[in-house]
């Protein structure tokens, strides 16, 4: 009887301590919140504003997944933008998702690598992980996957593309969409490159530039 009494003790003490932690989830929600975000908060259904996302401050793990989401507006007004386009290199940082947003982005600096966006993001440049949606930068795009329409002024870079990418440099290892710019480049492409000059490693589709190249032929003009 008294192991009966002790069991049942248990379950409601565990059952308490949950809820007590779910309410703190609860309040870990946010309406309007300051970037980078604090490592307390779980969730912003709202204004996120600041200086940006920065995975030092909730990363701690190289395998760590997402941990904060952002539903709303997105506004960073970071002054030393430019410096993070100059000084970083997103091959050394690690390929961990830890933040994920949803909605409208504006941007005076841009994403570092570990974000990802549904939605529309404008921004000096683009160094996130995945891109749902529209992308416009003032400089780069180098993203790991890009699912949507991405316009930069010197480069788009993805390791996996699904749609339309406009620069003057467009490279995926994977393409599956149109890449228009003046030099194109993927290891497997399926859709069309139209350019100055396209190259293509595999490449099922058509190639519209002044020299194109695939794992065919190479030919002026027009390739396939």
């Amino acid at each position: 009887m008294k192991i009966r009494i002790l069991l049942i003790m248990s379950i409601l003490i565990i059952n308490f301590i949950k809820a007590q932690d779910d309410t703190l989830k609860i309040q870990n929600t946010k309406l309007i919140a300051l970037t980078p975000l604090n490592k307390k908060t779980d969730k912003v259904n709202g204004l996120t504003f600041g200086l940006g996302f920065d995975s030092k401050y909730i990363v701690k793990k190289q395998d760590t997944e997402l941990l904060q989401k952002v539903n709303g507006l997105n506004i960073e007004v970071n002054p030393l933008g430019i410096l993070f386009w100059m000084l970083y290199d997103p091959e050394k940082d690690q390929d961990t998702e830890f933040i994920k947003i949803n909605g409208l982005n504006i941007s005076a600096a841009g994403y570092l690598k570990g974000i990802s966006h549904n939605g529309l993001t404008l921004s000096l440049y683009n160094y996130g992980h995945t891109m749902n949606g529209i992308s416009g930068t003032f400089f780069t795009t180098y993203i790991e996957t890009g699912n949507g329409f991405f316009v930069s002024t010197l480069g788009v870079h993805s390791k996996k593309l699904n749609g339309v990418s406009i620069s003057i440099f467009n490279n995926a290892e994977i393409m599956r969409g149109i890449q228009i710019g003046g030099y194109n480049s993927n290891k497997d492409g399926k859709g069309m490159q139209i350019g100055l000059i396209n190259k293509s490693e595999k490449l099922k589709g058509l190639q519209i530039g002044l020299w194109n190249k695939n794992g065919k032929r190479s030919l002026p003009i027009i390739n396939f």
